[in-house]
Formats: C-alpha cells, sequence, structure tokens
C-alpha cells in the first residue's frame, strides 16, 4: 500500500531493525522460507536513493516523547516509538503537507488520531 502511492514514504529507522527481525522469524518459522529474498528488497527500497526515507532516530528527544505516549495512550513501546518520531520530525519533513500516519495496530492509531494526524 505504502510504495504504491506517488506519494513520499518515510519511517522511522528502528522500522529497518523491527522488519529484520519479522522476517527472519518468519523464516525460522517456514512461514516465509524466502524471507531473505525480501529483506534484500526492503534493503533496496530504504537504501539512500530507495523508495522509503528512514527518518534517523534522534534519541533524546524521542524515547522522552514516547515515554510520555505510554503513560497517555494504551501503547507498547516501538509503537510509542514510531509515533514519537511521527509527531516529532514527520511533521517537520511534511513541510506543512497532509501527514498520514500508515498503522495496522487499533490503539496506535487511535492515539495517533488522537493527537491530530491523519491515520491511514
Amino acid at each position: 500500500m505504502l510504495l504504491q502511492g506517488r506519494d513520499p514514504t518515510v519511517t522511522s529507522a528502528i522500522a529497518r531493525v523491527e522488519l529484520a527481525s519479522a522476517l527472519r522469524a518468519a523464516g525460522r518459522s517456514g512461514r516465509l522460507p524466502t524471507w531473505d529474498v525480501t529483506l534484500d528488497r526492503i534493503e533496496a527500497d530504504v537504501a539512500a536513493e530507495g523508495r522509503v526515507k528512514l527518518i534517523p532516530l534522534r534519541v533524546d528527544p524521542i524515547l522522552e516523547s514516547a515515554r510520555r505516549l505510554v503513560l497517555d495512550h494504551r501503547l507498547r513501546t516501538l509503537d510509542a516509538i514510531h509515533l514519537a518520531v511521527a509527531l516529532e520530525d514527520g511533521r517537520t519533513l511534511a513541510a506543512g503537507e497532509k501527514l498520514v500516519f500508515v498503522t495496522r495496530d487499533a490503539d496506535q492509531a487511535a492515539a495517533a488520531a488522537a493527537l491530530g494526524l491523519a491515520v491511514g
């Protein structure tokens, strides 16, 4: 869904680690025997000239924002970090353009919407 549109796609740099973990687990369990092929595709997409831009993790402000988010909303740690990156850096990168926070997690979507982000 994200890569089929014309709009730029950005994500926190931690998504690269999360995706590698998920794909490797799927490979170990036999659900995705070609997990390494999928990982290579993702690595190409997040490379310097790829279709997905990674937002560097500014540790101190992002972790403080994520801490506040887990206290105020029903969020898991990494979900809060992704949302903090969108709130702290995504809006700046969007430079006034519409920023859509994409998630499949209902709690993360509810928190993003409550904080004024469009959710897709």
